[in-house]
């Protein structure tokens, strides 16, 4: 079931963004926001859903000048296998704490 729901997370353009933009470096919500485009208080939102499904993770935290605690966010995305399955576009994506999860996507949903 959970494999399920993450494949709709990743045919979500948003959460494929934020996933990629903490892919190679660890980034703030607001250094997200900068990179991608998306709005800060969806990104917020998409975090907090993309950590509980162990998509994201907090690496570490950053302080403003203010004092404020500024998590630091990273994907936990370690590869993608995309490849052709019976006609259909479809994609494998492998998180880098544990083994090779089938997060198979339908690309007639992306459409």
């Amino acid at each position: 079931m959970q494999q399920l729901q993450a494949s709709k997370l990743f045919v979500d353009e948003r959460s494929t963004k934020i996933l990629l933009a903490a892919l190679y470096r660890p980034r703030t919500a607001l250094d997200i926001c900068r990179a991608t485009g998306i709005p800060v208080a969806n990104v917020f939102c998409r975090l907090k859903l993309l950590e509980r499904k162990g998509l994201v993770s907090k690496a570490s935290v950053a302080y403003t000048l203010d004092g404020r605690v500024l998590p630091i966010y990273r994907s936990m995305l370690h590869d993608a296998y995309v490849f052709m399955e019976r006609g259909k576009l479809k994609a494998r994506f492998r998180l880098e704490s544990c083994g090779q999860k089938d997060y198979t996507v339908d690309t007639a949903a992306l459409l």
